[in-house]
Formats: structure tokens, sequence, C-alpha cells
């Protein structure tokens, strides 16, 4: 019965312990770490049809649908929005306003961004992925 005892010991230390160093890299930061970043886009068409996504930096991901190209993007400006140009170029005259808000923080710093742009394609040459 002791060398069963043992066994089972020796079996339950191993398991905690591969449970720790497994656990290790999901834990919390401390609470002085600078957070990721946390971004809340809104996109409001003026016709109709608004929709909002939450873009994450550090890990990328969210709710969005690129969040890597959009963390790229944002990373060459320092998190500056307004700095945006992805694409420049010409878009046909089409008048059809979509407004867009962009808050939250990037790292420690916090981020507000809002703006109107004459039509669709205005906006996507402006902020590429990040929309």
């Amino acid at each position: 019965m002791p060398l069963v005892l043992t066994v089972v010991r020796r079996l339950v230390a191993l398991g905690l312990c591969t449970a720790a160093a497994l656990a290790l890299p999901f834990t919390a930061r401390p609470a002085n770490a600078a957070a990721g970043a946390v971004l809340i886009i809104t996109v409001t068409p003026q016709a109709g049809g608004a929709y909002s996504m939450r873009l994450t930096c550090d890990p990328d991901g969210g709710v969005h649908p690129r969040p890597r190209e959009a963390c790229a993007v944002l990373r060459r400006v320092d998190g500056d929005v307004e700095a945006l140009n992805v694409n420049p170029g010409p878009c046909p005259l089409i008048h059809d306003p979509v407004d867009v808000r962009v808050h939250g923080h990037w790292y420690d710093r916090p981020v507000s961004y809002v703006a109107e742009f004459v039509n669709r394609c205005a906006l996507d040459r402006k902020l590429g992925p990040v929309i």
C-alpha cells in the first residue's frame, strides 16, 4: 500500500508541475504592464447599415475581419489613425457619405478619430484594412 501511495503522490506532483508549466504563458500581465491596443471601429453609411468592430493588437484579433493586416498598418503609424493613407489615389465622384469613428487605446495612449468620407472608396483608400 505505501508503494501505491508513493506512486500516486508522484503522479499528482508531476501533473501539477505540468499544469503549472503549461499555464505560464497564459498568466495575466502585471497591473503596471502596458496593455495591448484595443480599438472600437464604427462605420456608419448615411444611407444606412451601420456596423461596429472590435480590433485588438498584441495579440492581433478581436471581432474584426482582418486583424493581422489592420494591426500591421496601424503599427506603421504607431496607432495614429489620422496618419493612415493606405492606398492613395482617385475615387469616383459619387456622393455617398460614410462616417467613421475609432476610439479606444493604442497601448497606453488614448485614440479618438472621427471622420466623414465622401464615399466608401475614399474611406477604403485612407484606412484600408482597418475598416
